[in-house]
């Protein structure tokens, strides 16, 4: 069983590795209380004083803690960031001033004394800022050495508490601390480390007179042989801190308390700069306080570094129950946690909150607290409820007989909500009931006893009614612990494969669970066809390990587990076909511990497809298509180099419409569309991997085809085809609607001007003079040219509008392109159209033009001939009064003036 550091490098290197930690379930065993209202008055859960995990036989599974320059996802590694002790800049925060360390000190009229442990690296035993401190301590990677710090993490946890003491030199100070830190050895140099040693790290400080217990390592399982620590602990008035986890970054919503912090008896601490929860550190449930992320921290031999994580936010926590216990020798555990929870500075939602809990830990605050009973007042209503998270105690008393304490607890998932209850009160099950969030009935428990109650729910928002059921008037205080346990999923009983769901063959979705010790689920399906059987699994929770396993009916099993917490799996098996058993487990360990998550599962079964069409490989047995069908045609790419044709029919002149859709992933697929004569008429293929081809096209009557080719065989799925057509409003696709819409047809019936082979017309498409001269020519006519050769050098005999110019030139309509360069591609503008259109036309010309537009003075070389189409009506300008002669024509202007003809 892997445990790991939570601590981070500055730039917050995110690391992978084969070997995966294991997680568990947050909360579902109540650990046993503390004494709250005299020595060990405990709640249901582990028994205190529960043999040592050397006796209990776990079967724990080493790792290795990796330096930092080896990818490593689980045991997240540091590089240190040395910062001299001259440097001008600190490393990190001073987290002391941040959390009211020197004006805790001010307050603080006892000394502070004890022990604080810190199972972790050991501890550098010769730092000079550390050894005035030191205590005896353990060494349980090798037990005949002693516990020194040979990674570095477990220094910069000691320095945290240094610094404690360092504040407490302060002249204003009343006191002095005189803590001692234990150290306890439970990871080697590597970092590497198991529960084993984890759970004796714990034991062994509380055995030899710890106090407080700092834990800024954790697991992603629970393990009863822990459990039963964290209550030993409780039971001997002893405080554990613990880190909550750096995985919120990675693994977001995903992301999960770890272990020990998830236990409600444990402080767990987040990370936070002060002012806002840390991106990184992870939230939960559980969380019951923050404190400062990054700091400048103690190293091996000297010096200091800047380091980050909730590794370093637990220690503060720590040494701020270390003065507060100062303070107040008699309270226990329980009391000290609800006073730091009480004190804490809100810094995220209002209230409580899963990033940073209850706030920003404050000493000063928690030092200068007065004895307050219950400070979740007023909530004696349910718009008032204080917020009770699922895996958490509460501290709270009665003022009265006519008190009423409202709790809101917020529920996962369905499954069972359990409260473990202890009161001063006569203990009756009556004192608490539980509605939902939109009922005024209460929910009737499943179980109901003395000092524990159970509830089924529903996932949602619940309100806890805490009434006190003795006639007693005065104070009386309670404590409460939640707890949650996930229902079974609706496959169960699936344990084995003797009692595996039966699922139908088709591809289909399930949501299961692991609501109890070592649960794993079977499925099985019966396949009928060969196909591929895909499985993808994937949890939201980093407490689960996904594993997979396919096992065919007779045959050996294959399974997929190479990811990590919270981390999805996939297999894939080709050609299935028979029975096939599936087995979902959490391979966090041999037998697991019940979770709060979910898993899903996908389950594709893929059966090779027929192409109904075949034969369809040409024109001659092409399918028929119908127009406008309801349903679309479906086919399929069997083979490579297969082409599928199709044919329909077009009875009067249409606008056509090909949507070719559910093209396969990644394939490259072309569409042609050919006349009857298979003369293409439009080809069009996906762009980039699309899912899809659309095509239109203006069609006479008469019969079309269409071919489609992949690049490749793609027998997974069908694509579909469908043909639309409605009639045709225009000739062209884009010039219906158009303002000169009837000019372009009747030019095109004139056959003066033509579309393009795509079935437009483009009408705002820019003319060239070569154009212009050509469509002038082919509407007027005029005679032969004589002359054997142009007079404009840029113009040669290959050009495909050579004899149009000449001929046009010949007859004079070109006199306004003087010089030896006509300039065929170039756009031709409105003066020069005008005076092409008027010599074409024959029109006279005034010797004397006026002034017909604005922008047109009588000496242009197209005032005449403006002047002279304005007589005849054929020419107006812009409404403001100009001509705009040097903009470009376009070619629906050029057709609409020479619709003037017709």
């Amino acid at each position: 069983m892997i445990f790991r550091m939570f601590r981070m490098t500055r730039d917050k290197r995110k690391e992978r590795s084969a070997t995966r930690t294991v997680a568990g379930w947050v909360g579902c065993a109540l650990v046993a209380g503390g004494a709250l209202f005299g020595a060990a008055a405990g709640l249901p859960g582990a028994s205190a004083g529960s043999p040592g995990t050397e006796q209990a036989g776990i079967a724990a599974k080493g790792v290795k803690h990796l330096p930092a320059d080896v990818p490593n996802a689980d045991v997240r590694s540091e590089s240190f960031r040395v910062v001299q002790s001259g440097a001008a800049q600190a490393a990190g925060s001073d987290f002391a001033e941040t959390i009211g360390v020197p004006k805790a000190w001010r307050l603080l009229q006892r000394d502070v004394e004890g022990t604080i442990a810190i199972v972790d690296t050991g501890v550098d035993l010769k730092h000079p800022k550390l050894a005035p401190y030191l205590t005896e301590g353990v060494n349980l990677v090798n037990e005949r050495k002693p516990p020194q710090d040979d990674n570095g993490h477990g220094t910069a946890v000691a320095g945290i508490i240094a610094r404690f003491a360092e504040a407490g030199r302060s002249e204003s100070a009343k006191a002095s601390w005189n803590m001692k830190i234990m150290p306890v050895k439970a990871l080697d140099r590597n970092g590497s480390g198991d529960e084993t040693k984890l759970i004796r790290g714990i034991r062994y400080a509380v055995d030899h007179g710890a106090d407080i217990v700092v834990l800024s390592l954790g697991l992603q399982r629970d393990i009863p042989e822990m459990r039963e620590a964290a209550a030993y602990a409780e039971s001997k008035g002893v405080l554990l801190v613990a880190a909550s986890g750096n995985d919120a970054e990675q693994y977001g919503e995903k992301a999960a308390v770890s272990y020990p912090a998830a236990y409600p008896t444990v402080l767990a601490v987040a990370g936070t700069d002060g002012k806002r929860h840390e991106s990184a550190s992870t939230g939960g449930p559980e969380v019951d306080l923050s404190a400062v992320w990054r700091v400048e921290a103690l190293q091996p031999g000297g010096g200091v570094t800047a380091m980050e994580g909730t590794s370093m936010a637990a220690p503060q926590v720590a040494g701020v129950a270390a003065m507060l216990r100062a303070a107040h020798p008699d309270w226990t555990p329980a009391r000290i946690r609800e006073t730091l929870r009480r004190t804490a500075q809100d810094i995220g939602a209002k209230g409580w909150d899963r990033e940073t809990g209850y706030g920003l830990v404050r000493a000063d605050a928690a030092l200068a607290a007065d004895d307050a009973e219950d400070w979740r007042e007023p909530n004696d209503a349910k718009g008032t409820a204080s917020v009770f998270p699922v895996g958490s105690e509460i501290s709270a008393a009665w003022s009265g007989r006519a008190d009423n304490d409202w709790y809101a607890v917020d529920v996962p998932y369905s499954g069972t909500l359990e409260i473990a209850f202890e009161s001063e009160a006569a203990r009756a099950s009556s004192s608490l009931r539980l509605y939902p969030a939109d009922s005024a009935k209460a929910v009737a428990p499943g179980v109901s006893g003395v000092s524990a109650m159970q509830w089924p729910v529903a996932k949602g928002t619940y309100y806890l009614l805490a009434s006190p059921s003795d006639p007693a008037d005065s104070l009386r205080r309670y404590r409460m612990v939640s707890g949650f346990r996930m229902a079974p999923d609706a496959m169960e009983p699936n344990g084995s494969m003797l009692t595996a769901y039966t699922l139908p063959p088709r591809s289909q979705r399930w949501t299961g669970t692991f609501h109890e010790k070592g649960d794993e689920d079977w499925t099985v399906v019966d396949l009928p066809k060969p196909g591929t059987l895909k499985i993808k699994a994937s949890t939201d929770t980093t407490r689960i390990d996904l594993a997979v396993t396919v096992q065919k009916a007779g045959k050996s099993p294959q399974e997929r587990d190479v990811n990590g917490n919270g981390d999805g799996e996939e297999l894939t098996i080709p050609n299935a076909e028979g029975k096939y058993y599936i087995n979902i487990r959490n391979a966090i360990s041999g037998k697991p511990e019940p979770v709060i998550g979910t898993y899903t599962v996908d389950l594709e079964y893929i059966i090779p497809n027929e192409d109904p069409n075949e034969p369809n490989d040409s024109a001659l047995t092409a399918t028929p298509l119908v127009l406008n069908a309801k349903e679309a045609r479906k086919g399929l790419f069997g083979t490579k180099g297969d082409v599928d044709w199709y044919e329909f029919e077009v009875r009067e002149r249409s606008v056509v419409r090909l949507e070719l859709d559910q093209l396969p992933d990644a394939a490259s697929v072309t569409m042609k569309l050919t006349d009857k004569k298979l003369s293409p008429i439009g080809t069009w293929s996906n762009r980039d991997g699309t899912s899809s081809i659309r095509a239109e096209r203006v069609t006479e009557p008469g019969t079309y085809y269409v071919a489609l080719a992949a690049d490749g065989a793609y027998r997974d799925s069908f694509y579909r085809l469908a043909v639309q057509s409605e009639p045709a409003s225009s000739i062209y696709l884009d010039a219906a609607g158009h303002w000169a819409e009837q000019q372009i047809a009747a030019v095109s019936k004139a056959g003066w001007m033509s579309g393009y082979v795509d079935g437009t017309f483009r009408p705002n498409r820019q003319l060239t003079r070569a154009e212009a001269t050509a469509i002038a020519v082919r509407a007027f006519k005029p005679e032969e040219s004589r002359k054997a050769a142009s007079r404009f050098a840029d113009l040669n005999k290959g050009n495909w509008a050579y004899g149009a110019i000449v001929q046009a030139d010949s007859a004079g309509w070109l006199d306004w392109a003087s010089g030896r360069k006509f300039e065929p591609d170039r756009f031709i503008t409105r003066a020069e159209a005008v005076v092409l259109f008027a010599r074409a036309a024959g029109l006279a010309e005034p010797s004397s033009p006026k002034r017909p537009f604005a922008d047109l003075p009588p000496n242009h070389f197209a005032a005449a001939a403006a002047e002279a189409l304005v007589q005849k009506g054929w020419l107006s300008g812009f409404p403001d009064g100009t001509f705009r002669p040097d903009r470009p024509v376009s070619r629906a202007e050029w057709a609409a003036l020479m619709a003037r003809l017709l």
